[in-house]
């Protein structure tokens, strides 16, 4: 082959290409493309900027646990294409979303500046949202209450409902520290669930729940913090849709929001310590988690809003010492490490604590930290044990543990497997004891320290024997 016949050879191959250019609506949306013949000839999350043959391609975009795909025909000309976001549906009213709603918008602006009950500017506002039209929204279904469990909402009185059972407000300025979310009334299957919030010092907690047709939707709400006074914005529409996007991950397991884009969101200034602790969250969730891109992160949510409950779990992650824990982090992830911390430091979880008791009791119902309520479950009534109002389960001077709902309480729980081990391996409860440690039976179990060794000492006295 002569030289000049090598010099046109990759002219005309370049020439077969043509540049191939897609921009998805939000860096936080994996694209894939692939050919006629189904193979894969790119993929990214956000641009894509490549060179591609003439031909038939599909493009695939995921967000979230949203996937749609499209076929598009590349000719001779470069192609560029805008791609509209994937129709996920967001419990926060984000612009361009297909749940978006103007007076949904127009509420959250409102009632996260003003409050539905009481004066003052509020720390906590909860709006829940008919996601479709047609569906009946009971727009006094929730309640807000304190760490002791009494309701502080105010009732039907302190919800502010829209006249078309489109969405339903609450706001109110509270005092920092642990509260709880959960339904008015008593669950069909009499098992209430409780989820945690958590207001914070010169900070608005926002919390936007998502209604169905079986009533709202807690377990799948979205969480966001703003400066107390400010009220949220839909401009940082590029936050929101990160945030829904790291938020539906953790439901997944799945990291769906890169770590370089993470980073830049968390680094940019923007004041929303929630993104922070959520992206920190997905950023464990790599195969091998950066813990220095962590520590640089969880500096700035230190920086911003110290005192967090969630910020205190990630802290332990990296080492870092932390004050005693009172009240339940908001997501089940923080949760499980400060459980993990307890373990190995007793005393992360203050003992007799809300969030000892809460880490005691916990249920698996999404990302966030969600726990039976023991004080209103009816087998408390139905044992003819004085009701309680706190959340610490029975004394342990309760002769047989009066009023423990026994399938659920942690002790018990911990107890049943410490004999099913002895039963599955021929072994006495002594024996099983003596040969496991007290913090081996944390991790096995799950469970607060305090909770084992009330375990380990019941099994040795004379109600185990």
């Amino acid at each position: 082959m002569s030289s000049s016949e090598d010099r046109r050879r990759p002219v005309r191959a370049a020439a077969e290409h043509v540049p191939f250019v897609v921009i998805p609506d939000t860096p936080s949306v994996l694209v894939t493309v692939t050919d006629s013949a189904f193979r894969e000839v790119a993929h990214a999350m956000g641009t894509i900027d490549t060179v591609l043959p003439a031909g038939i391609y599909r493009i695939e975009q995921r967000f979230g646990g949203a996937v749609e795909s499209r076929f598009v025909e590349v000719g001779p000309e470069p192609f560029t294409e805008r791609l509209p976001l994937p129709g996920m549906p967001t419990p926060t009213p984000v612009e361009g979303t297909p749940t978006t709603r103007g007076d949904h918008r127009a509420a959250a602006v409102r009632w996260s500046t003003r409050t539905t009950y009481g004066e003052g500017a509020p720390t906590l506002m909860v709006l829940i949202r008919n996601l479709r039209r047609g569906w009946q929204l009971d727009p006094y279904a929730l309640e807000i209450a304190g760490p002791d469990g009494r309701p502080v909402d105010g009732g039907a009185g302190g919800w502010e409902p829209s006249g078309g059972e489109e969405w339903s407000a609450w706001s109110c300025e509270l005092p920092p520290g642990g509260y709880r979310l959960r339904t008015r009334r008593m669950p069909a299957d009499g098992l209430p669930l409780a989820q945690a919030l958590h207001v914070l010092e010169g900070w608005t907690t926002l919390v936007f729940v998502s209604n169905g047709p079986q009533g709202p939707q807690p377990q799948f709400a979205s969480v966001q913090m703003v400066r107390h006074g400010t009220g949220w914005t839909p401009a940082d529409r590029a936050f929101d849709l990160s945030l829904e996007a790291a938020l539906s991950g953790l439901r997944q397991g799945i990291d769906l929001v890169p770590t370089r884009h993470l980073l830049e969101l968390v680094r940019s200034g923007n004041d929303n310590p929630f993104l922070g602790i959520v992206g920190a969250h997905a950023l464990l969730l790599h195969p091998d988690p950066d813990l220095r891109e962590i520590r640089g992160v969880l500096q700035n949510l230190v920086h911003l809003a110290d005192g967090h409950p969630d910020i205190a779990a990630l802290c332990t992650l990296i080492g870092e010492p932390v004050r005693p824990v009172v009240s339940p982090p908001m997501l089940a992830a923080s949760c499980r490490l400060l459980v993990r911390a307890d373990t190995a430091d007793p005393g992360v979880l203050r003992d007799g604590s809300a969030a000892e008791s809460v880490a005691a009791h916990l249920v698996g119902r999404g990302v966030w930290t969600t726990w039976l309520e023991q004080e209103r479950l009816p087998e408390a009534g139905a044992r003819g044990a004085a009701p309680r109002t706190g959340l610490d389960p029975a004394a342990p001077g309760d002769a047989a543990g009066a009023g423990r709902a026994k399938a659920l309480d942690p002790v018990d729980r911990v107890q049943r497997y410490v004999r099913e081990v002895a039963g599955v391996e021929g072994r006495s409860v002594d024996d099983v004891l003596s040969s496991m440690r007290p913090k081996d039976l944390c991790r096995r179990t799950g469970m607060p320290h305090r909770a084992v060794d009330r375990a380990i000492e019941e099994l040795k006295g004379p109600q185990g024997e």
